[in-house]
């Protein structure tokens, strides 16, 4: 799943964008994400994630890997062929990648949610991950939902050089008011049934401490997560990328440079192993839906693989 890296845009418009909607929606399960590649560029903002088709933030939204503006060492090196890099600026300047943080980017699973669905506090040890904002509503405080940010080499240049990684959400909304994600960098053996693609059953109770969890104050939160899309998109420029562009040390304007610096974006593109959905069929193993529903992910595969 990759941008266009060869032509300027059009005049009058930016570079297209690349979305992948899936044609089924899912609810309460487990969802797992297996990426050997996210997109890295300024300009870049790519995101895998569920979300309400319909009235949203009512329906809620899950932000399982989502970030903007990363670089890797290669990505920097092409930048630097090309003559688009200020000597001065902090990405010609700021030493190499993926080491540096603040270029590597790390993700932040979040969610959006409908008006006054506060979180409750999360004792000492219940995750991995560093908790931001407990207001998710994706009305309030500019949409910046409510956090929490992955350790380790979860996004951007270092994502990338590590191989990749597996990310899994327990979403358990309508149970417990629940939600649950982990992540595993390439470099770390996953449980079995999280590696094996072929799974049928997964279970999330043998999983260990998981990297972020999410558990409203108010179980009528829960209700407001109605089934989900799942979306997988890499956008440029927009509130996001724009607003942390020259703060990531990218040259010029967010517009400009993505327009016309198409060979800029070579590394602008998703690969994915697979992407798997495990519908409830107990209280902590799920199963993979009929083999109707499966077809949605077959060809999904297919699309990511052209």
């Amino acid at each position: 799943m990759k941008a266009d890296s060869v032509n300027n845009s059009v005049m009058g418009k930016g570079r297209d964008s690349v979305r992948l909607v899936s044609r089924d929606e899912f609810g309460d399960g487990v969802y797992i994400f297996d990426i050997n590649h996210s997109p890295v560029g300024c300009g870049t903002w790519p995101a895998v994630w569920t979300t309400t088709t319909k009235n949203w933030p009512y329906g809620g939204e899950i932000d399982v890997l989502e970030g903007a503006n990363a670089n890797s060492n290669s990505s920097i090196t092409t930048m630097r062929t090309l003559g688009l890099l200020d000597p001065s600026s902090l990405l010609a300047t700021g030493g190499s990648l993926p080491g540096n943080a603040s270029y590597s980017g790390q993700n932040a699973v979040s969610l959006h949610t409908a008006p006054q669905c506060p979180l409750k506090d999360r004792p000492a040890g219940s995750m991995t991950g560093t908790a931001g904002s407990m207001d998710c509503s994706g009305l309030s405080e500019g949409n910046i939902g409510c956090g929490v940010t992955v350790p380790g080499k979860s996004f951007g240049g270092a994502f990338n050089e590590n191989g990749g990684g597996i990310y899994a959400v327990y979403r358990n909304i309508h149970n417990s008011s629940t939600i649950q994600a982990w992540f595993w960098p390439r470099d770390v053996t996953p449980p079995a049934d999280v590696l094996n693609s072929s799974s049928t059953t997964v279970n999330p109770s043998t999983w260990g401490t998981p990297t972020a969890t999410f558990t409203f104050q108010y179980a009528g939160c829960g209700g407001q997560f109605h089934n989900h899309a799942i979306v997988l998109n890499i956008d440029f420029c927009g509130d996001y990328a724009e607003a942390t562009y020259a703060a990531n040390g990218c040259p010029g304007t967010c517009e400009a440079f993505v327009k016309y610096n198409p060979k800029a974006f070579t590394e602008a593109y998703f690969e994915f192993r697979s992407v798997r959905f495990y519908g409830s069929s107990a209280l902590t193993s799920f199963a993979r839906p009929s083999s109707v529903l499966f077809a949605l992910f077959t060809l999904l595969s297919f699309l990511l693989a052209l």
